[in-house]
């Protein structure tokens, strides 16, 4: 039994040293997350004001995002085409509550959620939506955004 605990040991220091290669000190997961989340509040704050400029300048190459209502997931070129449909400034309203961030190495999940009072055309309305983004860290240490998925919670 005891031949074989020095390749046990060997074994469970290996394996330890290369989980903590791959996981994030509290201050790293909180830094992504004020950084990330600081992002997200301004996408929805910019769409109001001018469109998805802001959107498009924090996604990554890779982009592909599957908003609620429409039947697939989209490339960063249709976000590009959606963006001479979104009529600016407009009075849309919302609300983000943060939910949780998953993170490993350079890339973090993020799950929040929106209520929207107002639509862009003034219209009161009372909808709730899920919210999840994968966020990935480019070589310069920016936070790009790189999949997105919404859903209607309630309307």
């Amino acid at each position: 039994m005891f031949k074989h605990l020095p390749i046990i040991l060997s074994a469970l220091i290996f394996m330890g040293s290369t989980a903590t290669l791959q996981a994030q000190t509290i201050a790293e997961r909180t830094a992504a997350k004020d950084a990330i989340w600081a992002k997200e509040l301004a996408i929805y704050k910019a769409r109001a004001e001018t469109g998805l400029d802001y959107y498009i300048a924090n996604a990554s190459p890779n982009y592909i995002g599957w908003p609620p209502g429409i039947p697939a997931p989209s490339p960063l070129s249709q976000l590009k085409e959606n963006q001479n449909r979104i009529t600016i400034p407009n009075a849309e309203k919302l609300a983000l509550v943060f939910d949780d961030l998953a993170m490993h190495g350079n890339t973090a999940v993020i799950y929040y959620n929106t209520h929207r009072t107002m639509l862009p055309n003034g219209t009161a309305v009372d909808q709730r939506y899920h919210i999840c983004h994968v966020w990935i860290k480019d070589e310069d240490g920016d936070w790009k955004i790189m999949g997105a998925m919404g859903r209607l919670e309630s309307e």
